[in-house]
């Protein structure tokens, strides 16, 4: 592994040599600080637990929030990671907000989102989205990625790392995990 002051020696000196025209010094000085050229490496580090619950929801759409909610009713704890700033990319992202003439609504959160004959605007979809999720107690994430699954220490699932949308000029998306017991995206 290569360590911070290790890559900022390289970086300095492989850059003095190169503007100096020496760049097979360059590249010999680089190959011997990183070893595996293939990959790099990272060292072991703490990542802050922000939640613990029994379902990772990975996605911001009807159909997850929709998973979350019924998850959340059977009396499991749930958390929904959403990448969009947003909820309902399905609809709002799409403009998927048209109806079959005569089309019966299958769900309560259809009714929801679809209420009169008049098409939703999109605030009204992410409102009612994000309210289903406060009323069912299911806490979510927007601007977020699930990165990674977690693992204990016999390799079964045991949570998720995500990352949100560095904000504008600061690249510093510090990882956070959510310690689960099962996984589903619904992207």
């Amino acid at each position: 592994m290569i360590t911070r002051r290790d890559f900022l020696k390289v970086t300095a000196a492989g850059g003095a040599l190169a503007s100096l025209g020496s760049v097979t010094e360059a590249k010999a000085a680089m190959k011997s600080a990183v070893p595996d050229e293939g990959f790099c490496h990272e060292g072991a580090r703490k990542i802050p637990v922000i939640a613990e619950v029994d379902l990772v929801v990975a996605g911001g759409s009807s159909r997850a929030i929709a998973a979350a909610v019924a998850a959340a009713k059977t009396g499991s704890r749930v958390y929904l990671v959403g990448y969009m700033p947003y909820l309902g990319e399905d609809i709002c992202g799409s403009h998927l907000y048209e109806r079959k003439e005569g089309e019966k609504l299958q769900t309560a959160l259809a009714r929801k989102l679809f209420p009169g004959k008049n098409f939703p605007t999109p605030l009204h979809i992410k409102k009612t989205l994000e309210d289903e999720l406060i009323d069912n107690n299911v806490q979510f994430l927007y601007s977020s990625y699930v990165t990674n699954v977690l693992t204990d220490p016999s390799g079964k699932p045991a949570g998720v790392g995500q990352t949100g949308y560095p904000l504008q000029n600061d690249y510093r998306c510090d990882a956070q995990c959510i310690r689960c017991r099962t996984i589903r995206s619904r992207t």
